[in-house]
This record gives structure tokens, sequence and C-alpha cells, in this order.
């Protein structure tokens, strides 16, 4: 998969903005659609990175989101990705505006890379179309009546679970022979649509090698997803699912 999906309509003439989908700690997700030059539509995922300072309730509203970050220990998903420049570290490491504006900018950029990586790869994750500033552009799953839910909150028989853990595994094989582990993998960071489950939510993925707490963040995915599933009735043994990934990692 290497190409720009046929459904993406180009470089809009209009967008609206249709409100808002989810929030969480560190983004907020809104509902777009956006008009191509010969009429067609097509809706889109705008993911807007939360600040992690403001000074005014109307700052928020400038930026056209309702909070402030929450997400603050970002420190261990951050090593193994380098800043060249001195200054740009010293920002970094000092927490300086110039710094969190970095990180806002690197957060952005480094979700977009891991996602067309692993589109690219084959793995079940929305299209990742475009990146700027805060934001992130991406394939919406759903349709116009509601979008796809996470799968802690989506009601599946037992068949449907089952095969929610055949995606679930054949995904968390592509991402680690990709190279990458989530991060921060659960229930509430999958969904579950057009009988499919997808993966989202890669800000904090990180490089298994390059990251020296990779293999940690990867056995720890592991192990959140395996207990919700076997909480729902399908059972496996987290760490012969952990030592498979690795046999085929690398």
């Amino acid at each position: 998969m290497s190409t720009t999906p046929e459904w993406l309509v180009g470089d809009p003439v209009a967008e609206h903005d249709l409100g808002i989908l989810r929030s969480g700690k560190e983004a907020q997700i809104d509902l777009i659609e956006r008009v191509g030059a010969d009429g067609r539509t097509c809706l889109v995922a705008r993911k807007r990175y939360l600040p992690r300072s403001v000074s005014s309730k109307g700052q928020l509203e400038a930026m056209g989101v309702q909070r402030a970050s929450t997400f603050r220990h970002d420190v261990e998903y951050r090593e193994g990705r380098q800043f060249r420049k001195t200054r740009d570290r010293r920002a970094v490491e000092q927490m300086s505006t110039h710094g969190k504006k970095l990180l806002q900018d690197r957060w952005t950029n480094h979700e977009h890379d891991v996602m067309r990586t692993l589109w690219d790869a084959g793995c079940n994750v929305p299209y990742p179309i475009s990146f700027a500033d805060d934001r992130l552009d991406m394939e919406y799953v759903g349709d116009q009546a509601q979008a796809a839910p996470q799968l802690g909150r989506a009601r599946l028989d037992h068949d449907q679970l089952r095969a929610a853990w055949t995606d679930l595994l054949d995904g968390l094989h592509a991402i680690t022979a990709a190279g990458w582990a989530h991060g921060d993998l659960s229930a509430y960071n999958l969904l579950w649509w057009d009988e499919r489950l997808w993966f989202i939510d890669f800000p904090q993925a990180v490089d298994i090698a390059a990251n020296p707490n990779g293999i940690s963040f990867l056995h720890r995915d592991v192990v959140n997803v395996c207990t919700w599933f076997a909480r729902h009735g399908i059972t496996d043994d987290p760490e012969e699912v952990f030592a498979d990934l690795l046999d085929h990692w690398g």
C-alpha cells in the first residue's frame, strides 16, 4: 500500500468542521468534511494536539481546542528521538517556550511518519493524509451516522471477539516487524469497524531498537490487551504472545 486512497478528494476547495469526535489526554479529534474541486466530498479525522501550556481560556479558543494537554510524563517515550541542533536539544531539556514548540511539532511529525510506515506495511491503521503545526489529518473510520467505537466500548459477540483477537495478533506482528512498539496500547486505542480491528493513536510509539525501554513498552502493550481479551473470554498466554513477537522482530 503506497498510493493515495481513491476516496481522498485531493486538495480541497472548502472544509466544514462537523464537530468534536473525541477528546483525550493529549489530543482532540474533530470531524472535517472536505470538498474537492469536482464537488466530491470526503470525511477526515483531524487530530488537534492539545497545547502543553496556555495563559488563558481565550488562547485555547483561538487554537480551536477546549483544554490544555494533561499528558506530562513523556520523557521515556522520547528517548531515541534526537534533535540535531544543540540549541534545540537544550531548549527541550530546559522546557522553554521554544522547547515546548519543538516537542509539539515533533509529536505531530512522529505520529504521521509512524502511521505511514505501518500503513505501507499493511497494518490496519487510518491513512495519514498530512500534518502541519499542531494537527494531523487522517482517514476517518466510521460513516455519516457514527464514528467507529473504541474496542473497549464496542459490543462484540464471541465470534467477533475471536476475529478481533486474530486482527490484533496480525497487527502486532506487523507493527513489531516494522520495528515499533505502540507504547500505549489498550482496548481504547483500538477501533472496531466493518468487522475489522483498527490501530490508532501513535504519538507515543517507540523505536524498539533505539529506545532503551522499547522492549518493556512492547511487553506492557501485550499484557494490557491480553488482559482485556481474557476478561472477555479470549485467553492466551501474554508471555507466549510476547515471545512470538520478539522471534519475528528484527
